[in-house]
């Protein structure tokens, strides 16, 4: 669908002027209580932290690879491989049990609470700063979902470049730098797949908005903008609002949890549930670094029943 740039540009101020107005009357009479859609907010962040927890791990492994490369027999590195895929089991199983010891709310010491206060406010302003307010600064919030046929060259060209590198280091018998090459694949495919998700879930944040509701305009039209009406790139004041809506709604967010002001204690017994986008979040990422771990190791159910078939003929023999 081709767009009226002069009639979009009428149509988004008069869409401003019109939500302002509405929100200004809704502070004043508070007919409509919005107040529960913030819940909206921290089940996006938690969605995209349990991707970011995953994604964590996957760069500890490659770092410890790098920091180590020549240290690290063939049986170490299966070791490693090994403990990198349980990890992910044992993030899941302690959700699930912190969902469920989150229904019935506990006392906490005061280091207890102040801890878990500054890892939740460095988990919103860590994501809001990597996944939409630097983007948006530099640009690039939107090439997330972008599928040019250069960036697909490019992903395709830097493929065959890492199974000449795991085909060389393998003979070399350097098997640290054979699963290097792996880790930063799954790595930026975890990435790519976060980045993906932050776009698509502007969705939720506008939802989350409703309170402000002009921001929950200038998110919609920025997703529809990407997705449905014209697929162009946003105008420079489309950026900076989509920018500054980012930055007010994180801080919200923020003083909400941090002074228990009214968006945060009008959800309060519906917190427990943001656990649950948590879990969702690690299980995606987990699938997803799975299935792309099964593909670069080469890894099928032939190839699984063959050697099953193998060690159980050397045993009967």
């Amino acid at each position: 669908m081709k767009l009226d740039f002069k009639k979009f540009d009428i149509f988004y101020i008069i869409g401003l002027v019109a939500t302002t107005i509405f929100m200004i009357f809704e502070f004043i009479f508070n007919f409509i209580n919005l107040d529960i859609t913030f819940l909206f907010f921290y089940w996006t962040m938690k969605l995209l932290s349990g991707f970011g927890l995953i994604l964590t791990v996957s760069n500890g492994i490659l770092w410890i690879l790098n920091r180590f490369t020549e240290k690290f027999s063939k049986k170490e590195i299966q070791i490693l491989i090994m403990f990198q895929v349980i990890v992910p089991g044992i993030f899941i199983g302690y959700t699930i049990y912190s969902i469920f010891s989150n229904l019935q709310p506990s006392s906490s010491t005061v280091i207890g609470y102040w801890f878990d206060l500054i890892i939740f406010l460095y988990g919103i302003l860590s994501l809001m700063l990597t996944l939409y307010i630097i983007p948006l600064i530099r640009e690039e919030f939107q090439e997330a979902v972008d599928k040019g046929i250069f960036k697909r060259i490019s992903s395709g060209a830097k493929k065959i470049g890492r199974k000449m590198k795991k085909r060389y280091f393998n003979w070399r018998g350097n098997y640290a730098k054979v699963q290097i090459q792996d880790q930063m694949t799954l790595g930026e495919i975890l990435d790519i797949w976060r980045n993906r998700f932050a776009v698509y879930l502007l969705i939720p944040i506008a939802i989350s908005s409703l309170v402000f509701i002009p921001i929950t305009f200038i998110c919609i039209i920025f997703w529809l903008k990407i997705f449905v009406i014209d697929k162009s790139e946003p105008k420079i004041y489309e950026r900076i609002l989509l920018l500054i809506s980012v930055i007010w709604i994180t801080m919200i967010a923020c003083l909400s949890y941090s002074f228990n002001l009214v968006f945060y204690t009008s959800i309060e017994s519906y917190f427990w549930s943001i656990q649950v986008f948590y879990l969702a979040g690690i299980l995606i990422s987990t699938i997803i670094f799975i299935y792309r771990f099964i593909k670069l190791k080469g890894i099928t159910i032939k190839k699984i029943k063959d050697e099953l078939f193998d060690n159980k003929t050397k045993k009967d023999t």
